[in-house]
Parts: structure tokens; C-alpha cells; sequence
């Protein structure tokens, strides 16, 4: 939120209109005039005000994901919950937020009857500073002094988590303070407490177990400022340790990772072309006269290539959205030596005169994701608003009109967090694009099996091995539209699951004559006296109707009859994400066995002949770790 009288105006309108909405009973409207109307850095007396404001929305009552959330910390949280919740709501969660007593996080964390583990919370956040950290390193300390002091402190850390396997764990790096009687020795000595501090933030991530995941909190300073970060007053008035104002920064950054984890992140990056990947226009001005590798503005494009490149190096989908001729546009890709991007590396490339919010629903289409997964970067203000307006799910990035401040202006969304880099991450634009090629080709068939016939698709079974138990994790973790259960599961829960005799954990990869797909589907079955219970199917939403759901239910009628179960079960567990499953099993001829407002029961014999699938089976490779 701009901080001039413009600015003020609007977020004081935003906060009136969400007033007047819930009191008419509109708490999706009063949450729509809260969404954007401020941002991560604003003051803290702006982040209370949307924090008060949104306290009276049910979210509940509009879809947004419940979520269980303690604050454990030394310090005080209470500045913090709100503006939390107003963030995470941001996310896309309904958050319940509880605070343990003030410098209670041994015994809150070991005890397992205490306020915290009574309250069985999804997520625990470890809030930890610098002053929490005990390096007793003296000046001149040998080798094998710092390298046990720093296992120590990491040591106590890991304490903590093994007591909170239960659920998922935020800890953080430590922010490093800037004052110290060293002075630059603080840094450059290896027994300096800046230097011990950095290699503790390093060791941390090392010895960290699958459930515990890292906010960068001493990043997090930096972006703040770190000459502001720290305010003594309120530490040692209030044992706030960091100053108010970066409340906003510290929430939105804590809730866009948890978004990553819990499959909330966005997915696909929808680009405009002309004055956004370079400058001019490519119609007007011709190859020759575009501004893009030289001159201040053409390395400030190219900058923000490098960085859209990047993002598709690590598993961000990329999209063209252009008002253009779509040759005239390509040729960009093609011919100028200094385009970083070539037009292999979209997925989904559309240049007409279409509107642009017709254009990105049919990109959404295309690939098969739904509009919450887009971030749309557009230099025109006009296009944004029209995207805005028309398209509120899609997350629109606010450019400069300096093309040098594009790459902090997309990056400052922290849309694209994760937890997690995989193999699958990598190819997942590839696997986008791959499946563009095959719905251009379905368009040449008349008949749909000569189609899935044409594909000559293989599916491999496994087991979860230690190569591919991440990946398992990671697709459960961020699957919610093929998602029957929510379940959540962490690496270390899976390999527990696949050790015991009466669970069976799957994956399934998908390979056909277009490439191949990855790992597009995990399946966790219980085995309950003679009856198999699918506690967990998920599949990745590229591969559907391709007869794989098919080809998945004859796999778990297998598993069951080998695991000498005449019976198959399954549930369909309504959330706000997961309508797109709602009849699977239907569909596939179970049949209901018993059905509530949010939960549905299925059943179906195992004995009942296969489903037609155009779906081989490769060679089954080891099914148990």
C-alpha cells in the first residue's frame, strides 16, 4: 500500500468496505476489499488494522483452508498472531493461532502433556533469534572448539524436533545482529560471533529431518534492513526481538512458505512480451529496434530474463500472454542474440488480440490448473486492472515503470516458495509443455481410444525407495485438486507407513511417445481385516483422462487381492480445492456406502473385471524400501 494520501484514502476505503460487507453478511467480499490493500512492508499500525479487520471475516465460511498454528519462541508473539493470520488468510488459510506462555519453549516442546501437544497443532513455528543461539566460543578458540560448539547449539535444536513429530515444524535461521565489541572480527575471525552464527545458519538446513522446513529469518532482516531490524527499546521494554514495523515482512514470509508446503504455491508465470521481457514494441520497432542486452534499459530486460529463466529452471511453469502477431512475437525467441528466453522454455505460448483475461483462462485450461495457481506480469497498468477485475484468483504483480525494478517486484511476492527441489521440479515445464503437444494432437483424432491408443503410454510401479520417498512427499504435499483425503504426510511418516505389514505406499510414473511424465501419482492403502482402505490417492492433474484413474483402480483392486482383502474402500473428503474428484468414484463403480455433508464412503468388490486402460505396465520395480 502506497504510504502518500492516494494510498491512505484507498486502504482506509478497503478497510471501510470490509466493514460494511460483513455487516450485511458478505464475508467474501469483506475479505476480497482486505486482499491487497496493504503490503508486507507497510507499518505496523497498518497490519493491526487489516489483522482487527479480518478478525470479524468467518473465513471459514469462504473456503480458505483450516490450519492449526503455534508460535513457540523466547520472545513475545503477540504483535505477530494477527498479522500472521491476515497473511496466511492471504495464503489461502483459515488460521488458528495459539501462543505458548512467554519463554516456556523447552518445557512447551518436551513435556507431552503440556498446553501445546494437548492442542495437537498442524504447524509449529520454533521462533528463534540470534539470542537464543549459546556459542560460548572464546577469542582464538581452536578448530574443534567452534565445531563443537555449533553442533551443540544445532544438537538442541534437533531435540526440539524429534518431540514434534506429530506435525509439521518451522524452525528459522538466526538473524546476525550488525553490533559487536569485535567489530569487523566479528566476521572475519573464525571464532567471531558473526562468523559462528553464519556457519550455525548453515548447519542448520544440514540436520534437518523431512517434517522440519527453514525460514530464512536472517534473509528476511536483511530485506527489513538491518540497522532497522533490531529496536532495543522494545526488547528490553517488551522482549520484542525485532522492531514492529517488520511484523508484516516476518508474517508474509512465514505464510508463503507454508503455502509451498502445504500446496498453495503458485504454479505457472504469465508474461506479457512488448516493454515487459523487452523494451518496444516488436510489431513497431523490428527485431533491430527492441532495447534488450544493451544499454542501461536493454541489461535491465535481459536481467529480468535471467531471472524468469531461473524460475523455470526450478520448476515454475512459464506463460506467453501478448497482444500480437504470434510469428512476429516468436521471432524474438528465435533471432535476437541477447533473448535469454527461447520460446521452448513456455509452456503455453499465446500472442492474438484477445483479451487477455479470456487468454488467461484459456491458458489455465491448457494446462490444466486452476486460475489461483497464476502470477500475471504486465507492464501496461490497464491490462492489470482488466486481469484484476475480471480474474481476482489470478495474483498480478505491481511493476515499476524502471524495468530495473521488475525483477524485485516479482520476487518480493514470495509466490513461488517450496520447500523441497526435486528431479520432477526441474521437468515440470517440459511435462507442461509436453502436454500442450498432446492436446494439439487430440485435436486431430475423430476417435478418442485411436488417441489414447497413439500415446502408447507405460506406467511403472513402485515402492518408496529412499531415491524417490522425497518426491512421494512432495507431490502429496502440494497435491489439493486430485486429492481425495488431504492427508499430509512427511518422508519419515511414508517410510514408517511402507514398514508396516498392513500398509502399502505406491508410486506410479507415467512415460508415453511425447516424453515422459514423472512421478504423476502416490497411492497409501490400509489394510483393515479384509477390507483394503485408500487412506491416501493423489495424481497429478496433467494426466487426467487418460484412463490412468482407470489403470490406478485396477493397481489398488492388485494390491488388495494380494494383500488378501475382498474389499476395497474408499473416501472422498470435500474441501475447497478438491471439487474436480468429487464423482471419481462413482465414475469408476464403487459404490456409496455411506455419505455426510463433508465425507463420502465408497466400496467395491475386488473380484470385478479390470477397467479398459490404454495404460501398460512396465517391469514393477521394488516395491518396499
Amino acid at each position: 500500500m502506497a504510504s502518500d494520501a492516494a494510498g491512505q484514502a484507498s486502504f482506509r476505503a478497503a478497510l471501510s468496505h470490509a466493514k460494511a460487507a460483513v455487516a450485511a453478511g458478505d464475508h467474501r467480499a469483506a475479505f476480497a476489499a482486505l486482499r491487497g490493500c496493504t503490503a508486507p512492508e507497510a507499518d505496523y499500525v497498518d497490519q493491526a488494522r487489516v489483522a482487527k479487520a479480518l478478525a470479524a471475516i468467518d473465513l471459514g465460511a469462504i473456503g480458505l483452508r483450516a490450519l492449526r498454528v503455534a508460535l513457540v519462541a523466547a520472545s513475545t508473539m503477540e504483535h505477530l498472531a494477527g498479522v500472521f493470520r491476515f497473511w496466511l488468510a492471504e495464503a489461502g488459510f483459515n488460521a488458528d493461532i495459539m501462543i505458548t506462555p512467554f519463554d516456556t519453549t523447552i518445557q512447551s516442546v518436551l513435556d507431552p502433556d503440556s498446553t501445546l501437544h494437548r492442542w495437537k497443532p498442524d504447524v509449529v513455528w520454533l521462533f528463534a533469534t540470534h539470542r537464543d543461539v549459546v556459542l560460548d566460543v572464546p577469542p582464538d578458540a581452536p578448530t574443534t572448539a567452534i565445531e563443537t560448539a555449533i553442533a551443540q547449539a544445532v544438537a538442541t535444536r534437533a531435540t526440539l524436533w524429534r518431540s514434534l513429530s506429530g506435525c509439521l515444524v518451522i524452525d528459522n535461521t538466526v538473524d546476525i545482529p550488525v553490533d559487536d565489541p569485535f567489530g569487523n572480527l566479528a566476521g572475519a575471525a573464525p571464532w567471531g560471533r558473526r562468523t559462528l552464527l553464519h556457519r550455525y545458519n548453515v548447519a542448520l538446513p544440514e540436520a534437518a529431518p523431512s517434517g522440519v522446513m527453514l525460514l530464512d529469518l536472517d534473509h528476511v532482516a536483511s530485506l527489513w534492513g538491518k540497522r532497522r531490524w533490531a529496536d532495543a527499546r522494545y526488547w528490553f521494554h517488551s522482549r520484542h526481538a525485532f522492531a514492529l514495523d517488520a511484523s508484516g515482512t516476518v508474517a508474509h514470509a512465514a505464510a508463503r512458505l507454508l503455502a509451498g508446503a502445504r500446496g498453495l504455491a503458485k504454479k505457472c508465470l504469465v508474461l506479457d512480451l512488448d516493454n515487459t521481457l523487452w523494451g518496444g514494441v516488436i510489431g513497431d520497432d523490428g527485431i533491430n529496434g527492441i532495447r534488450l542486452g544493451s544499454g542501461a534499459d536493454g541489461e535491465a530486460f535481459a536481467a529480468f530474463q535471467v531471472f524468469v529463466r531461473a524460475l523455470k529452471e526450478r520448476g515454475v511453469i512459464l506463460a506467453a500472454c501478448s497482444k500480437n502477431d504470434p510469428e512476429t512475437a516468436t521471432a524474438v525467441f528465435r533471432d535476437h542474440p541477447d533473448s535469454v528466453l527461447r520460446r521452448d522454455d513456455f509452456a503455453v505460448f499465446t500472442a492474438n488480440w484477445d483479451n487477455k483475461a479470456d487468454n488467461i483462462r484459456d491458458i489455465a485450461a491448457t494446462l490444466n490448473i486452476g486460475l489461483d495457481a497464476l502470477v500475471f506480469v504486465d507492464d501496461s497498468p490497464a491490462e492489470r486492472d482488466i486481469v484484476r477485475r475480471h480474474l481476482p484468483e489470478v495474483a498480478v504483480v505491481e511493476l515499476p515503470d524502471d524495468p530495473s525494478g521488475f525483477v524485485a517486484a516479482l520476487a518480493a511476492g514470495n509466490w513461488f516458495e517450496t520447500i523441497a527441489f526435486s528431479a520432477e521440479d526441474r521437468d515440470r515445464s517440459r511435462y507442461y509443455a509436453e502436454n500442450a503437444q498432446r492436446t494439439a494432437v487430440r485435436a486431430a483424432f475423430v476417435d478418442m481410444d485411436d488417441y489414447l491408443q497413439s500415446l502408447e503410454m507405460v506406467a511403472t510401479v513402485g515402492g518408496p525407495d529412499p531415491f524417490h520417498l522425497p518426491r512421494m512427499a512432495q507431490l502429496i504435499g502440494k497435491s489439493n485438486q486430485f486429492h481425495l483425503t488431504g492427508t499430509r504426510y512427511t518422508e519419515a511418516e511414508l517410510a514408517a507407513l511402507a514398514a508396516h505389514p498392513d500398509w502399502f505406499v505406491r508410486r506410479i510414473h507415467l512415460a508415453d511417445r511425447f516424453g515422459d511424465n514423472g512421478l504423476i501419482a502416490v497411492l497409501v492403502t490400509h489394510r483393515i481385516d479384509r477390507t483394503l482402505h485408500i487412506d491416501t490417492w493423489v495424481m497429478s492433474c496433467r494426466v487426467l483422462g487418460r484412463t490412468v484413474e482407470g489403470f490406478i483402480s485396477n493397481e489398488l483392486r492388485k494390491i488388495a487381492q494380494e494383500a488378501g482383502c475382498d474389499r476395497l474402500a474408499g473416501r472422498y473428503v470435500r474441501s475447497a480445492k478438491n471439487a474436480l474428484v468429487a464423482g471419481l468414484y462413482d465414475r469408476l463403480d464403487f459404490a456409496c456406502a455411506d455419505e455426510t455433508a463433508t465425507v463420502t464412503h465408497w466400496t467395491i468388490d475386488t473380484a470385478r473385471p479390470d477397467w479398459k486402460t490404454w495404460v501398460s505396465t512396465a517391469q514393477e520395480e521394488t516395491l518396499h524400501a
